[in-house]
């Protein structure tokens, strides 16, 4: 079983409110995002929440997403990796995570990670941006727990085994996570010229 995470439980400190109910091309972005995510054909999908949970869950219904709540998530992204980790399935033998910010990035370039992992059954597989690494990123079970063990993102794992890790190649253009007004309508603006 190869599962997919998205890390939807900030709280959205810079947008001053909910960013992920925010509507994009008729949807709500973290719908958007978890859809997308859902499509890519991975094995099941997890949503880790926190900041107003009732109302993103509620934004996500009938997508058939498993739900896991993070109580901790003011102390930062290490929490909701923790809760993740905490929630996969024991039968999961990798799992891929992402950001609901990030509305860009389609169910095709998911796919693309599950088709890298799959050609090679171990290790990492995480994306670049031309010079920028940045989720999503996929990782064998094994690295699960280093994965429980950070603060913040997932940079010191991806560090400490280069020598595991299959580079992706993503568009530069794909990187662009929500977290400000004007990331927002940047975002609106893309998607409406039918990004």
């Amino acid at each position: 079983m190869i599962s997919a995470v998205v890390l939807a439980a900030g709280a959205s400190t810079r947008m001053g409110s909910q960013k992920l109910l925010l509507p994009l091309a008729g949807e709500p972005l973290v719908r958007r995002t978890v859809r997308a995510v859902s499509s890519a054909g991975f094995d099941e999908v997890l949503v880790v929440v926190g900041f107003e949970h009732e109302k993103v869950e509620a934004a996500l219904e009938g997508l058939g997403a498993r739900i896991a709540v993070n109580p901790d998530y003011g102390t930062g992204m290490g929490s909701s990796f923790r809760t993740a980790v905490g929630a996969l399935p024991d039968e999961s033998e990798a799992a891929m995570f992402a950001l609901a910010d990030q509305p860009l990035v389609t169910a095709a370039d998911y796919r693309r990670l599950l088709e890298a992992w799959r050609a090679k059954r171990e290790g990492i597989v995480r994306v670049s941006y031309g010079e920028v690494t940045a989720p999503p990123h996929l990782f064998a079970r094994e690295f699960f727990p280093e994965l429980a063990a950070l603060e913040h993102g997932a940079r010191p794992v991806l560090r400490r085994h280069a020598d595991r890790t299959i580079v992706l190649p993503f568009a530069p253009e794909l990187l662009l996570d929500i977290d400000t007004p004007e990331d927002y309508e940047r975002a609106s603006a893309l998607l409406s010229t039918g990004r």
